[in-house]
């Protein structure tokens, strides 16, 4: 049941409007992506990138992203992909173009690929020795961003530096059990990235 409701979490904001922004955005397709996003790190590969969508008033992202993970970093080459959403209810304005989105909160779940990470359990495990698929990996983060309005060729676009502090479901579970060995900054990741929207 958690993860139904997790999917529909996740894939809510694919089914909100586009955004227009001026006249000639009104004649742009509807399933066109709203913007594409560079991320570093983050749990989701060494880099990652992707297009995504944006809710009409701006507030909720959801992004389709590709990671790679280069063997000299990771022991294997992995390749990933991550269905993320992101929430960012205030924007300030600071001066000119420029904003900044003090605070977003977001989710994902991600996918790596391999023979080396399963879907389901092998029946070679005895039943209730592993009870988390090795594939499949879900989280949360929050963070910050900082964007400029753009005029390009007569349309509006942005850009945007972002930040993230996450977690994934594993390193939190441990957090839980090894209180007394653990600490916050040993589950945290930081990610950076880019967006530019169209």
């Amino acid at each position: 049941m958690r993860k139904i409701i997790l999917l529909l979490i996740l894939f809510t904001p694919l089914f909100t409007s586009a955004q227009i922004r001026d006249d000639v955005d009104a004649s742009r397709k509807w399933f066109l992506p709203d913007h594409i996003k560079l991320q570093f790190a983050g749990n989701i590969g060494f880099l990652s990138g992707g297009p995504g969508y944006i809710s009409k008033n701006r507030t909720l992202e959801t992004d389709l992203l590709f990671g790679f993970l280069p063997q000299k970093f990771g022991g294997d080459a992995l390749v990933t992909t991550t269905l993320k959403t992101t929430y960012s209810p205030w924007s300030i304005p600071v001066k000119s173009d420029y904003y900044i989105k003090p605070f977003s909160l977001g989710f994902y779940l991600s996918y790596t690929f391999g023979t080396q990470f399963d879907t389901k359990l092998p029946s070679h495990y005895p039943v209730g020795y592993y009870w988390w698929a090795t594939s499949f990996r879900s989280g949360a983060y929050i963070g910050g961003k900082v964007g400029k309005d753009l005029t390009f060729k007569n349309r509006q676009r942005s850009l945007e530096m972002y930040y993230e502090l996450g977690t994934y479901d594993l390193l939190l579970i441990s957090y839980v059990q090894n209180t007394g060995y653990l600490r916050p900054s040993d589950i945290v990741n930081l990610a950076i990235g880019v967006r530019l929207g169209f």
